[in-house]
């Protein structure tokens, strides 16, 4: 005979607390008609400010306000932005440097990026700053540097991996899969994997170097991340301008660029996409799109990943014909500021800018300028202007919109990783 469980009846104050339990919850299409529906928890203020905060973790120094944002929880879709806000201290004054970096396909790149790009940078402004002496830097000179390191930092991605397998193609192809895969599994450092690793992932780019003075500012991009600078005029308003050119395969500048240099290749950019794969046309990386295909067949094909399919790695090989197909030139940009006029400058990753909020490049300026510029001018001054423009491209005052991207219950990732940086002028 089984054994028979007595369940007593639920009381009317338990019922009551259950559907107060429940109606903290909704359900979302995440803006999708027909799809989902998902489960989200309804935030209620303060604690809704109080999560945003906690998932952010915004920072603030003397000059720059700054997060990252990704609320998907699941390991495999961790944050692939960086952040780096630097102070360089130079005979003659600090220069300001800062950079977001919007990696993809592994962390491996970016990481390598962030560490490596800012070091390199102030040394060789170091040196022309000593080479100067008494004299001003000439701006065109800050913005060689900042050009060539990017380039330099950029080649030696590949240079490090063809120091380990041959750069002679005709040796390449003798190759076995045991040879390749022994040169993997035999290297107890790693090295030989993370050199591999670095030419697969990849990252894009914006950065920005400001004078002691704050007389100069450049800023340098590669890819899809936005610079929008914003000028106080001496009505109190602000006004903002988008500083930088997108390298993606939405433009058609880049596309024609990238079809005059590729001839017939039909395939050279499909559905927006560098070879039907990459939808940034510039980037750092990426080394197997600016390599010979050998290099793809042989080497990474046998490198053991699960950051690219091995049927993406054959199709795209087959239409590398004339590498690179990935520029690693970034746009430089200079601006002499004027003196004692307050502005602001927003670095961002292109997750801000994809946000369901925005419609037009020209609202969206508009958009950041006037938040960000309504968050300086506040008094008491607000202490993270980051946090207030995280806010508003989420969902803003729509506190159900915001706890929805906040708290949905989604298996695959619902928004793109989000970085943000703004920096002051000390004349505001």
């Amino acid at each position: 005979m089984h054994p028979v469980i007595s369940l007593p009846a639920a009381s009317s104050s338990e019922h009551l607390l259950a559907l107060d339990e429940v109606s903290h919850f909704s359900k979302t299409d995440m803006g999708q008609p027909g799809a989902g529906p998902w489960t989200f928890r309804i935030l209620p203020e303060p604690f809704l400010s109080a999560e945003l905060e906690r998932v952010a973790c915004p920072k603030s120094s003397r000059k720059v306000d700054s997060l990252t944002f990704q609320p998907c929880s699941p390991y495999v879709h961790r944050n692939q932005d960086r952040l780096v806000v630097e102070e360089w201290s130079f005979p003659g004054g600090t220069w300001q440097f800062n950079s977001v970096l919007d990696g993809h396909v592994n962390h491996y790149t970016v990481d390598y990026v962030a560490q490596s790009l800012p070091k390199k940078i102030k040394e060789s402004l170091s040196a022309a700053l000593r080479e100067s002496g008494s004299r001003q830097i000439p701006p065109s000179r800050v913005t060689q540097i900042l050009r060539d390191t990017v380039v330099q930092l950029d080649n030696s991605i590949s240079a490090n991996l063809l120091d380990i397998f041959p750069r002679d193609l005709r040796r390449l192809g003798k190759l076995t899969d045991r040879d390749v895969q022994s040169a993997f599994q035999q290297d107890s450092t790693g090295r030989n994997r993370a050199a591999a690793a670095r030419c697969l992932g990849g990252t894009t780019l914006v950065l920005s170097l400001t004078d002691p003075n704050e007389r100069n500012v450049w800023v340098a991009n590669l890819g899809d991340c936005h610079a929008v600078m914003g000028l106080r005029h001496r009505n109190g308003g602000w006004s903002g301008t988008l500083i930088n050119q997108l390298h993606a395969g939405h433009n058609p500048r880049e596309v024609q660029r990238i079809r005059a240099e590729h001839g017939r290749e039909a395939d050279c950019v499909t559905n927006g996409r560098v070879l039907g794969f990459l939808e940034p046309t510039r980037a750092m990386g990426d080394a197997w799109l600016k390599l010979p295909s050998l290099y793809t067949s042989r080497i990474f094909s046998n490198l053991d990943q699960d950051w690219i399919s091995q049927e993406n790695l054959r199709r795209c090989a087959a239409r590398i014909s004339t590498p690179p197909y990935v520029s690693n030139i970034p746009d430089v940009f200079h601006r002499e500021m004027i003196p004692n006029r307050p502005w602001f400058l927003i670095l961002s990753s292109d997750g801000l800018s994809s946000t369901e909020i925005y419609t037009g490049m020209d609202n969206m300026v508009r958009a950041w300028t006037q938040c960000v510029g309504h968050t300086l001018d506040a008094r008491p001054p607000t202490v993270y202007a980051a946090l207030s423009l995280l806010r508003a491209a989420i969902g803003g005052q729509d506190e159900r919109k915001v706890s929805r991207n906040l708290t949905v219950e989604m298996e695959e990732r619902w928004m793109d990783d989000i970085s943000i940086l703004i920096q002051r002028s000390f004349h505001h």
